[in-house]
């Protein structure tokens, strides 16, 4: 009888451990440097980690009840196909919407201001310098080249599609874990 509770509070923890492991696991994802003057940037950035969380929480209560291995299997496997989908779109659009500076990744815009640096720097210079050394021109500051529109619009994409990539790697793990879990009783209850 004891070990039967430890054995259902075992499962648990593992359920607890995992989710609290792919919410903190989801941080290693690289995330680009955002410009100083936005200040929603952090909010959206927690607040979509939050819902992650949150989703990925209902999913541990929704194992606590659904015990079909067939069911488990099929949410791994389109839990891993979205999360891989979804972070190799992260990862071009980051290569596209960004640009490097000192180091860091700074997200530019789709569309540039009236007076565009890049145009007079490639007037008086008579060429434009690589992409990975056009931030050097404006010394870090997307919104000199770029509208503000656009950078936080290409922001904002960057945001969801992390979020994205947190949420099914999230639903990955608790879904493979719980799969796991559930094939071990299976082969136990055999014994």
């Amino acid at each position: 009888m004891l070990v039967s509770k430890l054995k259902e509070v075992w499962k648990e923890i593992t359920l607890l451990s995992t989710w609290i492991a792919s919410v903190t696991g989801a941080f290693i994802i690289p995330l680009p440097s955002w410009y100083a003057s936005d200040e929603n940037t952090s909010f959206f950035v927690k607040f979509g980690v939050f819902i992650a969380t949150v989703l990925a929480g209902f999913l541990i209560l929704y194992s606590l009840k659904n015990k079909i291995i067939r069911t488990w299997m099929r949410l791994s496997v389109e839990f891993i196909v979205l999360f891989i989908g979804v972070y190799a779109t992260y990862h071009f659009a980051r290569e596209a919407k960004t640009l490097p500076y000192l180091e860091k990744d700074i997200v530019i815009g789709d569309e540039f201001v009236e007076n565009n640096p890049f145009e007079a720097f490639k007037t008086s210079h008579g060429f434009l310098p690589s992409r990975n050394e056009q931030m050097m021109i404006v010394l870090g500051d997307p919104e000199k080249a770029w509208t503000k529109e656009s950078i936080t619009s290409n922001r904002m994409q960057l945001i969801i599609l992390l979020f994205l990539c947190y949420l099914f790697s999230a639903g990955f793990i608790i879904s493979f874990c719980n799969l796991i879990i559930l094939y071990k009783e299976k082969y136990q209850s055999i014994e």
